[in-house]
C-alpha cells in the first residue's frame, strides 16, 4: 500500500494560503486610471486668473489637502494613516503630461480611495482646482 504524500486538510490549507496571497497582491496593484477618451478631450472652459487660483486653492484646501498636503506631495495629514495608499504627489511631471480633462474625470468620478466629488464639488470648483494644482510644479 502506497503512503499519502499530503492529508486533504493540509492541501485545503495550502491552497487557502496561496489564495490569500493572490488577493492581497491585486487589492495592492497599483493599475492606471481608465479614463474615457471624451473626458480626455475636454478642455477646462475656466479661464486661469488670480481669482480662478484663489477658488482653486481654497476648495483644494478644503477638499483635497487632507491627503495630497497643502503643497501637493502626497503627504497631508490624513495620508499618515493610510497603510497601504500613497495619494498622487501632484507636483510631479507626470501630473503635468495629463490633460485637464483627465484631472477633472479624476475628481469628479473618482475611483477607489479616491472618492467622488460629484454632488459634493461643482464643476467651477473642480476645473479652478486643476489650475491651482498646476502651481505645485517641481520637475
Amino acid at each position: 500500500m502506497k503512503k499519502k504524500l499530503f492529508s486533504l486538510p493540509f492541501i485545503i490549507l495550502v491552497f487557502f494560503v496561496f489564495s490569500s496571497f493572490n488577493l492581497f497582491a491585486q487589492t495592492t496593484k497599483k493599475t492606471e486610471w481608465e479614463i474615457p477618451e471624451e473626458y480626455k478631450k475636454i478642455k477646462n472652459p475656466i479661464k486661469n486668473s488670480e481669482s480662478t487660483l484663489e477658488l482653486g486653492k481654497e476648495q483644494f484646501l478644503r477638499n483635497c489637502a487632507t491627503c495630497h498636503g497643502k503643497t501637493g506631495k502626497g503627504d497631508g495629514e490624513k495620508a499618515k494613516s493610510f497603510a497601504n495608499i500613497t495619494p498622487a504627489d501632484l507636483s510631479l511631471n507626470k501630473f503635468s503630461q495629463e490633460t485637464d480633462g483627465e484631472h477633472f474625470y479624476k475628481i469628479k468620478i473618482g475611483r477607489n480611495n479616491l472618492h467622488s466629488f460629484k454632488g459634493k464639488v461643482d464643476d467651477e470648483a473642480i476645473w479652478s482646482i486643476i489650475h491651482y494644482m498646476k502651481t505645485f510644479k517641481t520637475n
